[in-house]
This record gives C-alpha cells, structure tokens and sequence, in this order.
C-alpha cells in the first residue's frame, strides 16, 4: 500500500511531542527520550523512484513544525493533546486540519477547505478499534475508507482489514504482520501523533516494527503476497534504516532512512 508522503493527510499531519509508550497521558519530558530528526524515504518504481525528505523541529523536544521541499506543517496543542495543524506552502497559508476528542481519546479530524474531510477513530478498552475516512456531504457522514484493526498483547496490530469505495464499487482486503522485539521508531512520540502517522516503511501503532507481512487480496484468497523487511538497528534497538521487499521478487519497494535526536 503506497502512501504519498504530502498527499495523504495522516502522513502529511505530522506533529508530536513527548509521551511514555504504554500509552498513558505525560506532560513531561523525558531528557533520554529518542525523537525522530528526519526520515528520508524513497518508493521504488520499475524503471523509477521518488524520495520525500521530512525534517522535524522541536522546542523541549515537542514537535513544532515539519517541513518537506516547499511544505510546511506548523502544530498548536492543548496541553499534550494536539489541536490544530496549519498547513503552508511556500510560505502560504494552504489549509488546516482540527483535532477532537472524547476524554484523553482522539474521536475524529477534519479538514479541508469548508472541513468537510473527516477521519473517526474507535476503541475498545482504550486500544484503536477502527478508523473510517471520508466526507461530510449535508451532515452525512460518507465513508470512502474503513480499517478494523486486531492487536496482540504486546500492542502490536497483527492483523488489518481494509474496507475501500473510493472508486467503483467496494474492495476488501487483509493484511496480517509479524514483528521483532525492539523500538519502534516512534516509541517516544506523542500517543495521539502515533496513532495516525504512517509512511510506507513504519507507522506509529505498534510497539515494535513489523518484520514480514500476508496481504490477502480479495480478502478470500488462499494465496497472499509475501512482505519483507529488512532493518538495521542502532545501538539502542532502534530502525535507523528499513527495506520493505516483494517476496516473490526480491524487489525493493522503499527503502526508508530514519535520524534521531
């Protein structure tokens, strides 16, 4: 599943500060907290390639802003939650995305010129449920997209179910995941900022990296295709380079570089 880096909204909303990764709410800083610095990330086409560069900046190590080429994305909070993100484009105000919440849980986004771009999010017992993405057309809710979400005790999301109609009719798909025992590139980062970043080498769900991946496409089919992912750690367990490759072929599909704090 490729995701343009300044197209999709959850990759493009990046915005963090700190937090323990267990989930709870913290207001404080942790002076060994691990930030990312920058991600380079490249998506490798047949006889092509594209890389997107995200350069992140902090004040006490809460995330101010994110850049990328011409693109900026500048973050407001509330306390440890997320409020606002402005969006610029060569230095042009060019759209904003609002956050909202039940309690300490981030219940849905919207953006979009008349913020009529919505996104939901749903738990059970605290843990992200599903996600649906869409528009609002005369108060309704239309959903193009839907994810149920499976997690495993150690908070890692083995199993996705993606429901999509944003073109035809609707397709269904299954992905399951498996994973090693280290950091998650995104350990230290803002629960709120993990729950929705995503760039084709990692996201911010789970607690550990995914090390292969099934996709099932229809859902029912028997045979999947094969993921790997070949990552090199630094020396505190954390991904510092990681390959995302077709099984079948051993084709690269992104090669994702990720710099620390």
């Amino acid at each position: 599943m490729r995701k343009n880096l300044l197209i999709n909204i959850l990759t493009v909303i990046l915005f963090a500060s700190c937090s323990n990764d267990n989930g709870d709410k913290d207001n404080t800083v942790d002076p060994k907290s691990i930030l990312i610095k920058k991600i380079t990330e490249t998506i490798y086409f047949s006889n092509d390639s594209e890389t997107q560069i995200l350069n992140f900046s902090y004040e006490n190590n809460v995330l101010k802003s994110v850049t990328s080429g011409a693109n900026r994305s500048e973050f407001l909070y509330n306390g440890d939650k997320i409020s606002k993100v402005n969006y610029f484009k060569n230095d042009v105000a060019n759209g904003f995305t609002t956050f909202n919440y039940a309690g300490d849980l981030l219940e849905y986004t919207l953006s979009g010129a008349n913020q009529d771009e919505r996104t939901e999010y749903a738990y059970k017992n605290g843990i992200l449920a599903s996600q649906k993405s869409g528009y609002l057309s005369n108060s309704n809710f239309i959903v193009q997209q839907e994810s149920a979400y499976s997690f495993d005790q150690n908070k890692n999301a083995v199993q996705i179910t993606d429901r999509k109609s944003l073109f035809g009719p609707e397709t269904i798909s299954k992905s399951k995941y498996f994973y090693d025992n280290k950091n998650n590139p995104m350990k230290f980062m803002n629960k709120y900022y993990r729950l929705v970043f995503e760039v084709e080498g990692f996201d911010g769900i789970s607690n550990n990296n995914v090390t292969s991946r099934e996709y099932y496409y229809p859902v029912i089919t028997q045979t999947p295709a094969y993921y790997d992912f070949e990552i090199t750690y630094n020396a505190d367990d954390f991904p510092i380079e990681i390959k995302k490759i077709a099984k079948d072929n051993n084709f690269v599909i992104s090669k994702t570089v990720i710099e620390y704090q």
